[in-house]
């Protein structure tokens, strides 16, 4: 199966602080309807200017999808500069870049979640069937991890099931569950979380719809999620428990990839809206759409930091996939 990149995530199958649940929201979605085209601006707030613009990565490989530790200090993300995609980390200011998997016949090996803890990474990893595998940090830092290479404890064993291909975990705020996408009974990618003490699952998303990724509230009580219905993808809120699905966005072009600011007012995402994939933020409830100008023509995959004050995202502005941050725009309460 050939390396995903962060190009559309339509073409492949792919991942605090108490804060009062989001008002105002929009009404319920009906995902099977055919929407009519959007006359609704572009955004809806002029572009937001941002600066502390840097790279982070500088490599002739492609560098994808950016996430941080718990405590802000480090950022993992998979890149491809030894042939097959492994998981890195590296220093916020982009120093001290180490390899922590190791895998040649494992071609990808991607979408890396740190735990709130700092201790575990999860991530993706292309085998028979794709799986949710999570390794300790520590210990990859002086052996990579392989997600099939036996060790004194025995076979490196998934956190998702054997037989169903399973993407983009995503970690509980209180580091118990991970948020999943995993088919469902119909065949759909729905999210489902996991209990990572009983191994239980629970299918939080039913509509007829794929789902790509998903983002955990600050509180853990709502998770967003981008999905397609219809062809489109958008971005929806739902509780952690599987209640009151709604859409955020309704846009004929892509809006993908949420990430919440760490008050929970707030979400980060990439879109086509402008012709080119732009970082957007938007009210938790779906309202005051505004685009982020940071210098540079495009942005995907944003990822907001613990403390507020700085987002990682990906651009290809130089011809190729590498890692960048910015500050975090300054939003009114």
């Amino acid at each position: 199966m050939a390396s995903p990149s962060v190009e559309p995530l339509t073409t492949r199958i792919e991942r605090t602080r108490t804060i009062p649940a989001p008002t105002d929201r929009p009404t319920e979605i009906e995902p099977t309807r055919t929407r009519p085209a959007a006359t609704d601006r572009p955004t809806d707030t002029p572009p937001l200017a941002t600066g502390g613009l840097l790279r982070l990565t500088d490599d002739p490989a492609r560098d994808s999808s950016p996430a941080w530790s718990g405590d802000g200090k480090r950022i993992v993300f998979y890149s491809n500069r030894t042939g097959v995609d492994e998981i890195y980390a590296m220093d916020a200011d982009g120093g001290d870049l180490i390899q922590l998997t190791e895998e040649p016949e494992v071609g990808f090996k991607g979408e890396p979640a740190w735990s709130p803890d700092g201790r575990q990474i999860a991530f993706t990893a292309f085998l028979e069937k794709a799986r949710i595998f999570a390794f300790d940090v520590e210990l990859a830092e002086s052996q990579p991890f392989s997600p099939i290479r036996p060790t004194t404890e025995g076979n490196p064993e998934s956190l998702s099931e054997q037989d169903k291909d399973s993407f983009a975990a995503a970690w509980s705020p209180d580091g118990r569950q991970i948020a999943l996408v995993m088919e469902d009974v119909d065949g759909h990618l729905q999210v489902f979380t996991m209990d990572l003490t009983s191994g239980e699952t629970h299918q939080v998303t039913r509509a007829p719809l794929d789902v790509y990724r998903s983002a955990w509230a600050p509180d853990g009580r709502w998770i967003a999620f981008s999905a397609s219905a219809g062809g489109n993808e958008e971005i929806y809120l739902i509780s952690a428990s599987g209640g009151g699905m709604t859409r955020l966005t309704n846009n004929p072009a892509l809006d993908s990839e949420p990430s919440w600011s760490p008050d929970g007012r707030s979400i980060v995402f990439s879109s086509e809206r402008e012709g080119q994939r732009k970082l957007f933020v938007m009210r938790a409830d779906g309202s005051n759409v505004t685009r982020l100008d940071f210098g540079l023509s495009e942005g995907a995959t944003p990822a907001w930091s613990p403390d507020g004050g700085t987002i990682a995202f990906v651009s290809e502005q130089d011809g190729n996939y590498d890692i960048y941050r910015i500050d975090a725009p300054a939003l009114a309460p």
